[in-house]
């Protein structure tokens, strides 16, 4: 549920503040204790760091309001039974504080699942330019990932330069054992991974061996000739509610059966492990990891084995279903992101060179690089 951060009406009562968002049929309650340590005056919140000044320890926890004032709409003052400074309220505050819309807050652009027959049309693509150096051009990009879970770019300079700046415009690259801004062609014998071939790669999520996969990444086509290549992507997240509906059973085991991710070469030994459909405390779903290159053994009782085979290989399915493939060829000067948390990615077969110049980014740099842009509207 989301909803409005306006306000219409205040009124204090003895268990707390009562707030009637615009538009709202009921009313929200807000103790007083918690109105006292949420103030966002003064005396009780630093406006230049956003951090609270309150001692929440030694509040007295009979305090309560003696009235309430709704200044606008978007503006609370309460006055304590204990002459205290007043407090001060932001709707904005109020409104995101609730615990059903605390992950509607922040999302202005709705997410659009796609499958078979619903595929997006057009391909979200901003341009170059716009993106580096507008900040309406880097909010549209960014809408466009956070709604479809990629987006691409055209008209970029065809050179690692240009990658760069794209890259850090979205975020600041994240370090990895690829490093942090890196270069992706089949001539490269640095890592012992299959990405650095010519072969097909089925749809997959990235580094399912890490504890905290990166929120995205992004491809930059710097040369380009031959046939196929086309980057494969398929909307994770619609696969995902597809078998909630479908295979309620087969759900449940791909939300509850941990599974490990594995990597190794020369020096390197990384190993994580999670659900291949993780949720939120409240069941939405947060993150896809499914990468069956990268998966480390599992052993189960057979019962649990062979359900969990059936799911996995649903989720397999599907995920391999082409007509739920969006395929996407990036020539010279083109660039791809996507969300490795919701999308998952591949490659067809090629011939000729494909040099691409890529980054990972965290997910809460995006964000909060998103959050940014949509405040400076």
């Amino acid at each position: 549920m989301s909803i409005s951060s306006k306000i219409a009406s205040v009124k204090a009562t003895q268990a707390g503040l009562e707030v009637v968002f615009a538009g709202a049929k009921t009313p929200e309650i807000y103790s007083w204790f918690w109105l006292y340590d949420h103030s966002q005056d003064a005396s009780r919140y630093n406006t230049d760091t956003k951090q609270r000044k309150v001692d929440t320890f030694l509040i007295d926890p009979t305090i309560s309001g003696a009235s309430a004032e709704l200044k606008s709409e978007n503006h609370v003052v309460v006055n304590w039974s204990d002459a205290s400074a007043p407090g001060e309220y932001s709707a904005e505050l109020l409104a995101s504080a609730l615990v059903y819309d605390t992950h509607a807050q922040h999302a202005i652009v709705s997410k659009q699942l796609w499958l078979a027959g619903s595929m997006p049309d057009p391909i979200p693509c901003s341009e170059f330019e716009a993106v580096v150096s507008t900040d309406e051009g880097a909010r549209e990009l960014l809408d466009a990932f956070a709604k479809y879970g990629f987006a691409t770019v055209r008209n970029m300079p065809a050179n690692e330069q240009a990658a760069e700046q794209l890259a850090r415009r979205v975020a600041y690259p994240r370090q990895t054992i690829f490093g942090g801004i890196w270069k992706l062609h089949s001539e490269l014998k640095d890592h012992n991974d299959t990405a650095y071939t010519q072969t097909f790669l089925e749809p997959h999520t990235d580094s399912t061996y890490s504890h905290d996969a990166p929120g995205s990444q992004m491809f930059c086509c710097i040369e380009r000739t031959g046939t196929g290549g086309e980057s494969i992507l398929v909307d994770g997240l619609a696969v995902a509610n597809q078998i909630r509906e479908q295979d309620p059973k087969a759900f449940t085991t791909l939300t509850t059966t941990v599974v490990p991710g594995l990597y190794i070469e020369p020096g390197v030994y990384l190993r994580a492990e999670r659900p291949a459909i993780r949720l939120d405390p409240y069941g939405n779903i947060v993150q896809i990891s499914f990468n069956n290159y990268d998966r480390a053994p599992l052993k189960l009782p057979n019962e649990q084995m062979a359900e969990f085979y059936r799911s996995y290989g649903l989720l397999h399915k599907l995920v391999n279903d082409r007509d739920n493939w969006l395929k996407i060829r990036l020539n010279s000067g083109d660039a791809l992101i996507f969300d490795n948390w919701r999308t998952l990615h591949g490659r067809m077969e090629y011939t000729g060179k494909r040099l691409f110049i890529g980054c990972y980014h965290n997910r809460e740099d995006i964000e909060s690089r998103r959050r940014v842009l949509q405040h400076s509207a």
